[in-house]
């Protein structure tokens, strides 16, 4: 009788090795732009941040991957399974909401009739330059409530959306280290403490990067001047 409760033992011993052995973990792909080049973009990118525009169609899904900390702008209305681990859960977002992730490994699915189309900005390690004494308290969307709205805000970053109509302009106003992604196109008059006064054209998803400084902006063009502004904290 023990001989057999012995064997009995080393046989399901030896099954949930077996077992463990056959559990393989999946594999998390590094870099999602080059594994889904077709659903990706990357429009900007420096030492402090990388910004990519998603467009997922019905259906289509992006593998399990990894993700820094990040802000994601919605440009579209859509429905994605979001898997994070064990946990799913499925997410409606509208077009113009602003949301936030720590780093963790993600796949996404649209499960949805429209096409997902998102953009990710992603904070990297490096330090940011030092803002000098600017102030965001002091920026658009407290010096400008008429132009600029406050969407998101946590600790690492502020989403600013703006819509300046043809003709108008921001008075003269502060802004930290930033990322600014062009909703559409129009032509501006750029005045900075930092730099000389300059007429720049937008296309839509264009993006650009200024570090802190105090600015004013008008609306020299013929379309009404619409772009979100991503002030990072930290």
């Amino acid at each position: 009788m023990r001989k057999l409760n012995f064997t009995i033992v080393l046989f399901v011993m030896m099954m949930l090795v077996i077992g463990c052995g056959g559990q393989k973990e999946k594999a998390v792909v590094e870099d999602i732009v080059a594994a889904a080049p077709e659903m990706t973009n990357v429009i900007f990118e420096n030492d402090f941040v990388k910004a990519v525009e998603f467009t997922l169609k019905p259906g289509e899904s992006l593998p399990l991957h990894k993700g820094g900390k990040r802000a994601i702008y919605s440009l579209s209305d859509y429905k994605i399974k979001w898997t994070e681990g064990d946990q799913v859960t499925e997410n409606e977002w509208t077009k113009g909401e602003a949301h936030w992730h720590y780093a963790v490994d993600h796949a996404v699915e649209n499960i949805g009739d429209t096409d997902a189309n998102y953009l990710v900005v992603t904070r990297k390690d490096m330090a940011l330059p030092a803002t000098e004494g600017y102030d965001i308290s002091q920026d658009a969307s407290y010096l400008d409530t008429d132009h600029s709205e406050n969407i998101f805000e946590n600790d690492y970053v502020r989403i600013i959306e703006v819509n300046l109509p043809v003709g108008e302009g921001q008075p003269m106003h502060q802004g930290v280290n930033r990322l600014i992604y062009s909703l559409n196109s129009y032509t501006i008059k750029y005045t900075s403490d930092k730099m000389e006064t300059k007429e720049s054209t937008m296309e839509t998803g264009d993006a650009h990067w200024h570090t802190a400084d105090e600015h004013a902006v008008e609306n020299m063009g013929e379309t009404e001047a619409h772009y979100v502004i991503f002030e990072f904290k930290k």
